[in-house]
């Protein structure tokens, strides 16, 4: 992950994209106080901004330019957090202004001739979650949300933001370490013949803690996914790596794979079972016009596309989810156009989509497809996801907003977000079987070494799922899917 730096200053648009009557920009770390001294001008001008000490309410204009910083101001109210009692625990600031789009930009430009970096995605919750504001269960509950379409999903994600799942795990954590300590502490001394705790008490102690696990994972397997398969729909411009990520997610040859466009001219389907969902693949014909110069066969050609269009939106009708594959060479002007079109149907008939940015290993830019995606927002949860079937990077993060998509539409409620639930569920279950064998070699005298070894695993587990226990790919799994400001 390249954004685990949290010693330089970052900045963002953080409103949501679009005219609007207000828009936000939000910037964190060490330097925040000398770019706002630099760039802002507050209604009171002898007011030191280096000197606050507490959260300030400032009313002023943000000097667009540097040169001549009289020449182009913008109005706003700038919010500043000088100290660690801010959302990421560094100085913070809030610059609240116009919502236009372009001023925005102007504003994020100035900021960042300051001295600001651009913030990545997600970037300013990372930063919450490092400086320990926030653990990974509360982070993902931020990003729900944001998403939430309706009140049950966000009375769910604020009750998990404010500790509903982190508390009862943060309690059971501190038995089991309390547990280990006295453990370790007889070990170490064992030849003294020193009972630091009783057998008796470890028991009770871990009775109590398996019991609060299996309640977490009572909670957890409430939620749990439609008895009905997930119906998943590959749609795209011909040779955009449709049949290549259909044999990816199915781990064998299912498609036909080759350079030449339009190969797949039927419907290819296979069950697949991902993180314990079964979910049924379709690949289709791709989005293209068959041309050629004989009349007949040109006629031909065009009944053909007909047809192989009418199948793709069938499938695509008929499907849960559809996954938009996009390659990033830049198509032919007749391609685009009836990509434009299918993402056109895609949108006014509201089908649940998933951008996904094949080939992600060559070179090329996508950057050619920014505009036409902008009209899927309001159908697809997140940014387009990079991945290279050849290579398999970008698979799993596929495979899990894949689930995830799956575990949000079923209809069991849960006090638990799905993201969250997808990513805890094996380790909540290792730390339940961990426990459950330091509680049985504790009852047999078994062995304090047993006991200590079983209760560190749990801890890892349990780690794993707040965060006190994480690697990179953790947190790219958490933090990727965030938007940018956020």
């Amino acid at each position: 992950m390249d954004y685990l730096t949290t010693d330089d200053t970052i900045a963002a648009i953080a409103s949501a994209r679009g005219n609007a009557a207000r828009g936000v920009i939000r910037i964190s770390g060490p330097n925040v106080a000398q770019i706002l001294t630099a760039c802002f001008s507050p209604d009171d001008n002898g007011l030191d901004l280096g000197s606050l000490t507490t959260p300030t309410r400032l009313a002023g204009v943000l000097n667009l330019h540097a040169d001549e910083p009289s020449t182009a101001q913008l109005p706003g109210t700038m919010l500043f957090w000088p100290t660690e009692r801010s959302y990421t625990r560094q100085s913070s600031a809030e610059f609240h202004t116009f919502g236009s789009p372009a001023l925005l930009s102007l504003a994020l430009t100035r900021i960042s001739h300051e001295g600001a970096r651009m913030a990545l995605p997600g970037e300013f919750t990372l930063r919450a979650f490092l400086s320990g504001r926030m653990d990974l269960t509360q982070a993902e509950a931020v990003l729900a949300v944001i998403d939430s379409d309706s009140r049950q999903k966000l009375d769910t994600a604020l009750e998990q933001l404010s500790g509903g799942l982190a508390g009862p795990l943060a309690e059971t954590r501190r038995q089991l370490i309390s547990v280990l300590a006295e453990l370790e502490a007889g070990l170490d001394f064992v030849e003294e013949d020193i009972e630091f705790i009783s057998n008796d008490q470890i028991i009770i102690q871990l009775q109590l803690a398996l019991k609060q696990i299996r309640t977490v994972t009572g909670q957890i397997n409430s939620r749990g996914t439609s008895d009905s398969t997930l119906k998943v729909s590959l749609a795209g411009l011909a040779n955009a790596g449709k049949s290549s990520l259909m044999n990816a997610l199915v781990g064998e040859q299912t498609s036909i794979v080759t350079s030449i466009p339009g190969t797949t001219t039927d419907r290819v389907s296979a069950q697949v079972k991902i993180a314990g969902i079964d979910i049924e693949l379709s690949d289709t014909a791709g989005i293209e016009e068959l041309q050629s110069t004989e009349p007949s066969r040109e006629e031909c050609a065009s009944e053909i596309m007909a047809a192989a269009l009418l199948l793709q939106e069938q499938s695509m009708a008929n499907a849960d989810l559809v996954l938009l594959c996009i390659a990033p060479e830049e198509p032919a002007a007749q391609e685009k156009q009836l990509l434009d079109q299918k993402m056109a149907w895609l949108t006014a008939n509201k089908l649940a989509v998933l951008v996904v940015t094949t080939k992600s290993d060559l070179p090329e830019s996508i950057g050619h497809w920014t505009a036409p995606l902008r009209n899927l927002d309001h159908v697809s949860t997140h940014r387009p996801i990079p991945v290279c079937s050849n290579t398999g990077a970008g698979l799993d993060r596929l495979k899990f907003e894949i689930t995830n998509f799956a575990t949000e539409r079923s209809t069991g409620e849960s006090s638990v977000v799905g993201s969250t639930l997808l990513r805890t569920r094996e380790s909540l279950n290792r730390a339940e079987a961990a426990v459950a064998d330091a509680l049985h070699a504790s009852q047999n005298q078994i062995g304090d070494e047993i006991i200590a070894a079983e209760i560190r695993q749990a801890l890892d587990e349990l780690g794993q799922i707040v965060g006190t226990v994480y690697t990179d790919d953790i947190l790219d799994l958490v933090f990727g899917r965030f938007c940018i400001g956020k």
